[in-house]
């Protein structure tokens, strides 16, 4: 099952625009989240830290992921096992591709007899890029290679001195250091740019190009950023996406309408994105899955228009379906298709616009920049292997459980009623200026916790934590999961006179929280608490959309303010945030 997970954003250069940007170049740019490469194809993604790791998340129906497990597909990334010291990374349609810092060029997906297989006769290769099912290699020399998924690859003899390649639906492009552009492949809508519809075996020189210093290959169409920032489209355009004005296909380069001081570009199906000197973003093509960003639906756009983005715009990408940006803060926006979670949200729901979420990537390479807890996080010394552990490790980095002294977690470990009030105060983003003015509790069996007084004071003023009924928190004993369950039902807004709580307590609150998917990877006979189920349980909750329970109860779910189709959930709203209700 897929599970409600985290919401998160990676960028950069993805399937069918895929071009290589050094990591000395990426950089340069001095944020410490942004990761190296991050690639989308037809339903997944893959990502590169600056540290060699490779993660991936989506789909996982062709070992795409790089692992062999049986699932069917990923809500957030996870590190791909038995590979390192990884340069750059392209997705491919259902495949993946990653360059080693010796040259080689590693496969994930069909065509081997593992998840992860090298691809035999490459070596010296400095870029990489995967298309639809096949994949091109750049060797230190300027030379190029070509292999289709499960074959050995071929030199592009023809070709010489290249700097760039991009691979798209069945057309492939090589950018040279003069400047030149070559195409060859498919060609039935002029996606070549040599002026026929011919397909091509061997490169040939893209008609009327001079000084372009980036390339990107669409579907069925493509781009090409000259020095003096202007770009040109040629090929499909029946939803506009070559940007002339116009929905007729081009089988030489026409300059797109509208944008100038282009920095660079990238291309999906049927969709293009440039991005500006002045770090705006401009979109243009099709538009059935809100992958333009522009808060429609409109099936097609035929010159390019700005879309809204928070930061400053330093890098984008597409996929097929959906895109994304990275700001100078190291932040990470995604929208468009995510039916099979390519965008990470957690959800398999569309995103109209870009929506930035927190990574676990974001998380790893922030160390102490203040993303998340702000603080350096230690690795837990005893979850390797455990069931939690991908959720122990991501509510670590959120900041909202802690390890021991010495390094460890006790995940078998039972939680008891103070630590869980402190987990929940954690999850809903309570600022500790706040819980100052929860210093006193009307609780009277406190004593010896302190600590927990806050925490404790919090939850019963927001109807989170009853007690007894005879003024006890009871803060030492051990939370079963049915209060636990409650209690993140109630932080999440439900009341008990909701309309969709029925019966009586606790099996009212228990059938919520399976409805929700509170129980997901936890027992279902379980009584007591452990520390492990705790941090499994908010992970669950960490992207459930919150409610407002009305007198008559009415419940309505939340959404962000100014954001259309934004939910609100622990994840992305703290005290004070604006909500508005669903009317």
């Amino acid at each position: 099952m897929c599970k409600r997970q985290i919401s998160l954003f990676l960028t950069a250069v993805i399937l069918f625009s895929v071009f290589f940007i050094p990591a000395a170049e990426a950089s340069a740019t001095n944020v410490t989240q942004i990761t190296t490469v991050v690639s989308g194809g037809m339903s997944h993604s893959i990502a590169l830290k600056d540290d060699g790791t490779v993660w991936t998340w989506g789909s996982n129906q062709q070992w795409q992921l790089g692992s062999d497990e049986d699932v069917a597909e990923q809500s957030t990334p996870k590190q791909v096992e038995g590979i390192s010291s990884i340069v750059s990374v392209s997705a491919g349609y259902d495949f993946s591709v990653a360059l080693k810092d010796v040259g080689s060029v590693h496969v994930f997906g069909p065509g081997g007899d593992a998840p992860i297989y090298q691809v035999a006769g490459l070596a010296g290769i400095v870029a990489v890029a995967a298309g639809q099912a096949d994949g091109l290699a750049l060797d230190k020399d300027g030379a190029v290679w070509h292999w289709a998924v499960g074959y050995r690859p071929s030199k592009i003899s023809a070709l010489k001195d290249v700097t760039a390649v991009a691979s798209g639906g069945r057309h492939f492009l090589a950018l040279t250091s003069s400047g030149e552009v070559w195409a060859w492949g498919a060609n039935w809508s002029g996606q070549l740019g040599n002026g026929s519809m011919n397909d091509s075996e061997v490169p040939r020189k893209v008609a009327n190009l001079v000084n372009i210093v980036s390339i990107a290959a669409g579907y069925s169409h493509s781009l090409a950023v000259a020095n003096d920032g202007g770009l040109y489209a040629w090929g499909s355009n029946t939803y506009g996406q070559l940007g002339d004005g116009t929905t007729e296909a081009r089988v030489t380069p026409v300059r797109a309408d509208g944008i100038a001081n282009v920095v660079t570009a990238s291309a999906g199906n049927e969709t293009s994105m440039a991005l500006t000197a002045k770090n705006e973003i401009y979109t243009w093509g099709y538009g059935e899955y809100g992958q333009r960003g522009d808060n429609s639906v409109t099936i097609s756009k035929n010159t390019p228009a700005k879309i809204e983005t928070e930061g400053t715009p330093i890098f984008i990408s597409s996929g097929v379906y959906h895109n994304f940006y990275v700001s100078d803060s190291g932040n990470l926006y995604a929208w468009g298709r995510n039916r099979n979670s390519q965008l990470g949200t957690g959800t398999t729901s569309n995103e109209l616009a870009p929506q930035k979420m927190l990574s676990a990537i974001a998380i790893y390479n922030a160390n102490s920049t203040g993303v998340a807890a702000g603080t350096n996080v230690v690795k837990l010394s005893d979850i390797e292997g455990t069931l939690g552990q991908a959720e122990i490790e991501f509510c670590q980095f959120l900041g909202i459980i802690t390890g021991n002294p010495d390094g460890t977690y006790l995940p078998g470990k039972d939680v008891n009623r103070a630590e869980f009030a402190a987990i929940i105060t954690r999850t809903m983003g309570v600022p500790e200026s706040t819980l100052t003015e929860f210093s006193t509790s009307s609780f009277k069996d406190t004593s010896g916790y302190s600590w927990a007084v806050p925490y404790l004071a919090y939850c019963q003023s927001k109807g989170i934590m009853i007690g007894d009924g005879n003024g006890n928190a009871m803060p030492g004993r051990t939370i079963k999961v049915s209060e636990a369950m409650t209690m993140i039902c109630r932080a999440l807004g439900y009341v008990d006179n909701s309309e969709l709580l029925t019966g009586s307590w606790p099996e009212n609150y228990i059938a919520l929280a399976r409805k929700l998917w509170l129980y997901d990877k936890i027992d279902a006979d379980a009584k007591l608490m452990t520390k492990e189920m705790s941090a499994i349980a908010i992970y669950n909750s960490l992207t459930v959309q919150k409610v407002s329970v009305a007198s008559d109860g009415k419940t309505a779910l939340l959404w962000l303010a100014g954001q259309d189709g934004a939910i609100a959930c622990f994840l992305n709203t703290g005290l004070g945030r604006e909500l508005t209700m669903l009317p």
